[in-house]
């Protein structure tokens, strides 16, 4: 498996990057931060497609880094746009689009972490993403009752996600977890 990962790094007023697949399409991102450094308007304009994804994320959390890959092993890449909140939390989220055999992209539902109360046991942000054997890799530290938000004390814990075809949509989902001492 052949990926990449790009970081994109806020500089000024806009952040912005020209991601591309093995079979050269590509996903041109724009960043921008109309209020301020803490939230960010993004701006997403496929190239290459058949039918071209032209969208805007008002208000989202800033970009951390991009990854390039093809988690479900189709041979068609995805796009995973990691975003993290500003503040103490850091707090991940992924923005994420599927190629439809390079035809189209489409989204890819992220769960929530408040539906799966074990797994998220002692979360409070901190989130770093990889992605490595067709997997997307969660990790963050874990927190114990008397933990303070600098010094957490539970360990690491790592929360692995497939891309799977969903009905409707294609989504990623848990499919194990571990942790670290």
């Amino acid at each position: 498996m052949i990926f990449y990962v790009i970081m994109c790094v806020s500089g000024g007023d806009v952040s912005a990057g020209e991601y591309q697949t093995r079979s050269g399409k590509s996903l041109i991102i724009k960043e921008s931060h109309p209020l301020g450094q803490s939230l960010s308007d993004i701006h997403l304009r496929s190239s290459g497609f058949e039918f071209e994804l032209n969208e805007n994320i008002i208000n989202s959390d800033p970009i951390q880094a991009v990854h390039v890959a093809d988690l479900d092993g189709n041979g068609f890449d995805e796009f995973y746009i990691v975003t993290v909140s500003s503040g103490s939390g850091s707090y991940g989220n992924i923005v994420a689009f599927a190629s439809n055999k390079d035809k189209s992209l489409s989204s890819i539902h992220f769960p929530e972490i408040e539906g799966d109360e074990e797994i998220f046991h002692g979360y409070m942000g901190h989130d770093t993403f990889r992605l490595s054997a067709h997997r997307l890799i969660r990790t963050f530290p874990i927190y114990v009752s008397v933990d303070k938000n600098a010094a957490p004390n539970g360990g690491l814990r790592n929360v692995l996600y497939g891309l799977f075809k969903g009905e409707a949509s294609w989504q990623l989902r848990i499919i194990d977890t571990g942790d670290e001492t």
